[in-house]
């Protein structure tokens, strides 16, 4: 087999160090290249010990020097803004996964808007594709840039987007209260200080003004066919990893929440890495952590006509580097599941 040539921009955070681990399973691909702003020429290994087998792995160096047109695939996990930068340099059979939000919001007045910095590849951006590998498998197979979903989004979107084209529930009250573990927020590995800010305290953040909002708008209202605007709440929590979304939903006349249930399992039926589960089951993140599962379970509320749905995710897999690759293998021909758990 004919090895992919792979290189990782962003290698040395949460985000990059989980797709060098994924990636060192994958046996079509060869990682030729690791980039970070710092600690160049070091090994891989000195920002994480369980990463083994580092005599296969390129040290870290920068991207600025390196002849990027030679790459296969590159997997960005950068700051907001950067990744525009590197889709003008790629060849043209080049591919680009980014993990950023530079290629999510379509539009770029509101994508300048909720970023607060210009988008300098427009250009780019109408040949960009959404991946969410369950949705939108077809034209991520045709597409040189993939970009992947925020953390909160895959969490509400994967159980909201079958609802919403069946039209089970009301688009005007959707509300998302999640809670996401001390990995996620837009942290580094080098903040020191990270779990004695969080340990025993429990904070929101992103208060009315998240930057995954536009986002989960703009996809709910793809997929509604309406304009939809939803409330949605995020909490950092004292846990390392993993995201458990909380969904309040108002049922359209005569839906009960067994059609709600049918619906994403009948959606879901062949889909390995999505689990619909019954509502006797209590939905946690400790069942997703280190996969790339996400599991959704539909509960009732005691109010009539209104349920509550519950999503988790591990933040850093399936909200991130997980479906960064998984995205890699649909639009490489491989395997969907290669090297993911």
């Amino acid at each position: 087999m004919k090895k992919i040539k792979v290189a990782i921009a962003g290698a040395t955070g949460f985000t990059g160090l989980e797709l060098v681990k994924i990636l060192l399973k994958h046996p079509g691909v060869e990682i030729v290249e690791l980039f970070a702003q710092s600690n160049l020429g070091k090994a891989i290994s000195y920002f994480d010990k369980s990463i083994r087998n580092t005599k296969k792995l390129p040290a870290i160096s920068s991207m600025k020097a390196s002849n990027l047109s030679k790459i296969d695939v590159i997997f960005t996990a950068l700051p907001h803004g950067e990744a525009h930068m590197v889709a003008k340099r790629l060849g043209k059979d080049s591919v680009l996964i980014d993990l950023s939000a530079d290629f999510r919001i379509s539009s770029k007045s509101v994508y300048e808007k909720w970023y607060k910095v210009p988008h300098l590849a427009i250009d780019k951006q109408k040949n960009a594709v959404y991946g969410l590998s369950e949705i939108n498998r077809s034209l991520i197979k045709k597409t040189n840039i993939i970009s992947c979903p925020g953390c909160y989004p895959t969490s509400i979107l994967l159980p909201l987007i079958p609802l919403l084209k069946k039209k089970l529930i009301n688009h005007k009250t959707i509300k998302a209260d999640c809670k996401s573990g001390y990995s996620g927020a837009g942290k580094k590995t080098e903040d020191k200080n990270l779990y004695p800010n969080i340990n025993e305290n429990l904070a929101i953040y992103g208060v009315g003004q998240h930057r995954h909002m536009p986002e989960i708008d703009q996809e709910l209202s793809k997929h509604a066919k309406k304009k939809i605007n939803i409330t949605f709440t995020p909490h950092l929590i004292p846990t390392f990893r993993g995201i458990l979304s909380t969904i309040y939903l108002d049922l359209s006349k005569n839906i009960t929440s067994n059609m709600v249930y049918k619906c994403l399992v009948n959606f879901y039926q062949n889909e390995r890495f999505v689990k619909i589960l019954d509502s006797k089951t209590m939905v946690n993140t400790n069942n997703v952590v280190n996969t790339n599962y996400c599991n959704i379970a539909v509960y009732d509320n005691r109010f009539k006509n209104q349920i509550i749905i519950a999503s988790s995710i591990d933040n850093l897999v399936k909200g991130a580097a997980g479906q960064a690759v998984q995205n890699f293998n649909i639009r490489y021909g491989f395997a969907e599941n290669l090297s993911l758990n």
